[in-house]
């Protein structure tokens, strides 16, 4: 059985907040995104950020005749934003909720509360059983000083963790999304090297041009700040297709970057802050001894223990960091316990400051809660995840040496 399987994933940026805190013409970027969706081009499609689960219900609308299978997987406080849209029937669906995702005080960032996933759809074509993964890692927000640098690498490790634990029956694995981590990263790294997985763009037949496949920031982007031009003038590459055959012979034919401009006039907008990866693949399907044979055969990857060296590296130092952090909090907690216990009968002595002594305790008491709960159990549960991740790190680098 030949199958020819078109993939395209895509970042919408479709915060539902008004402008300036959401997304810039959101309901008229969605609207012809799934007018090119509907269009037939594509088998499978998975987006990320779509955070109103009602603007995912109005593209899966829209595209019923041509993806009429389709799961969105809900996390969070607002949603993970992340479903996949499939012409074939998805005959199930798991999701893995990453064990870190930012600090919930970190409310201008926003990832906390989004409760970032990796959600998986198996899709059915025939004899062919097709692994489908959509995530949305955390984002970097400052290179040189990468506060979530922990986190991201954990949620790496996860992903490639569990990418290799559920695409062991699969013909195909196609791991899809919004990395937010450019190829030089060392998250990148893990995930190829540990899920055994290949990046489509730097596979595809004309990998050697000019093109850096960037898929945000770009400079033809009208969302693109001109302050992160700056820094990077050609973009970034943090969005991708990556696969790994599994029973089947798997070609990958093309891939590159689609839906940029909604049309070529020039006052016309952006499908979004990103622009899509498309990848097209040929399956064949391979007798059981051939596919045996096949998956035992060692793929290129970078070696294993210095990648899982540097990882472990940076997740103890986001433990010591936990750890720091919880004495500073227990610190603020015995010095502001100490102003409520004094002002206590401040009003008895100074009448006139009855009401701002009370006020001020109200927000003594918000604070002291906030750093109680934050303190002993939000710090408790970062240590005890990223702790997790460097013992299963440690374990698979005893394994390979």
């Amino acid at each position: 059985m030949d199958v020819v399987l078109r993939v395209l994933t895509l970042n919408c940026w479709a915060l539902p907040q008004p402008w300036p805190i959401g997304s810039k013409h959101r309901s008229y970027r969605l609207a012809k995104l799934a007018e090119a969706l509907a269009a037939g081009t594509y088998d499978i499609v998975a987006l990320q950020e779509l955070w109103d689960e009602s603007d995912f219900v109005k593209i899966k609308d829209a595209v019923r005749s041509t993806l009429p299978f389709s799961h969105y997987y809900h996390s969070g406080l607002t949603g993970s934003g992340v479903c996949i849209l499939s012409r074939f029937p998805i005959v199930s669906t798991l999701m893995h909720r990453y064990s870190l995702n930012g600090y919930a005080h970190h409310i201008h960032r926003g990832d906390w509360f989004g409760g970032k996933v990796v959600g998986m759809a198996e899709v059915e074509i025939g004899d062919l059983n097709i692994n489908v993964y959509s995530t949305h890692l955390h984002a970097e927000y400052d290179k040189e000083n990468d506060l979530y640098l922990p986190h991201r690498l954990c949620q790496a490790f996860e992903l490639s963790q569990f990418v290799k634990h559920t695409a062991k029956g699969a013909h195909l694995s196609l791991v899809t999304g919004d990395f937010n981590m450019e190829p030089s990263d060392l998250g990148y790294r893990v995930i190829l090297c540990n899920a055994k997985v290949k990046d489509a763009w730097t596979m595809r037949s004309l990998s050697a041009d000019e093109d850096t496949g960037a898929t945000c920031e770009r400079p033809d982007n009208i969302y693109t700040p001109k302050s992160l031009l700056k820094l990077c003038p050609d973009g970034k590459r943090l969005d991708y297709i990556m696969y790994r055959k599994g029973h089947a012979d798997i070609e990958l034919v093309k891939c590159e970057n689609r839906l940029n401009r909604i049309s070529e006039n020039e006052d016309d907008v952006n499908y979004s802050d990103h622009i899509a990866v498309y990848a097209e693949f040929q399956i064949k399907t391979m007798g059981r001894r051939s596919s045996m044979n096949s998956s035992a055969t060692k793929e290129e990857c970078e070696p294993a223990a210095p990648l899982l060296g540097k990882s472990i590296q940076i997740l103890e130092n986001g433990e010591r960091r936990a750890k720091w952090d919880r004495r500073f909090y227990v610190a603020v907690i015995v010095v502001l316990a100490t102003i409520f216990i004094a002002s206590v009968n401040v009003e008895i002595h100074f009448p006139a400051w009855a009401i701002p002594a009370l006020i001020t305790r109200v927000v003594l008491t918000l604070i002291i809660g906030f750093c109680v709960w934050y303190g002993f159990f939000g710090l408790t549960m970062e240590e005890k995840a990223l702790k997790a991740a460097k013992l299963s790190m440690i374990q698979l680098l005893n394994d390979t040496t």
